[in-house]
């Protein structure tokens, strides 16, 4: 995949062949996943969305520090209606995708331009795979350090190599920003 700078607010996405199946096969799980209910998704996944976590078991905050509970709530609602209002965003632009790799002539290279903001989306629900999938099969940080080889359980390892591919998407997306004149 090769991400190119244009004018000032205009990229270039340039996918190959099967990268550009690939990138289509996860743009059309992630709008079947936008679609859902949130209240339907497994337990991690909605409070993902609903901006919901938890301190990991032993953390102990100080007495006197932090925000009050009411606070916490409001921020978490907060975070609950973004997150609601991004992925009927992202869904439509799932959509618009799969429907322009479907009506393309060419597809090798499969070539799209973008707005800034669209890419920023882009990379955004790059993330979101790379997150749901993890949370899908339990994988860690230290699951990805891991030598796939040693990974027994073939779902799990393809999970991790799709958690990579898509993390060098957005590195390739991401770095020429910081690279165009």
């Amino acid at each position: 995949m090769i991400c190119k700078a244009l004018e000032s607010d205009r990229w270039r996405l340039s996918f190959t062949e099967p990268e550009a199946y690939f990138i289509v096969n996860v743009l059309a799980q992630l709008a079947v996943h936008y679609r859902q209910d949130v209240a339907q998704l497994p337990p991690t996944q909605r409070d993902y969305w609903l901006g919901k976590g938890s301190l990991p078991p032993g953390t102990m905050m100080p007495p006197d520090t932090g925000p009050e509970p009411r606070e916490l709530q409001s921020a978490e609602e907060i975070l609950a209606d973004t997150r609601m209002d991004l992925r009927s965003e992202r869904l439509a632009l799932a959509e618009n995708w799969v429907r322009e790799f479907k009506a393309a002539k060419d597809r090798d290279p499969w070539i799209i331009e973008i707005s800034s903001a669209e890419r920023d989306e882009f990379l955004a629900m790059i993330n979101d795979r790379r997150l749901l999938v993890a949370l899908d099969h339990g994988i860690s940080e230290s699951d990805m350090d891991a030598d796939p080889s040693q990974i027994e359980n073939e779902d799990r390892r393809a999970a991790i190599f799709e958690i990579y591919f898509l993390g060098r998407f957005i590195f390739a997306i991401i770095g020429p920003q910081f690279h165009h004149p």
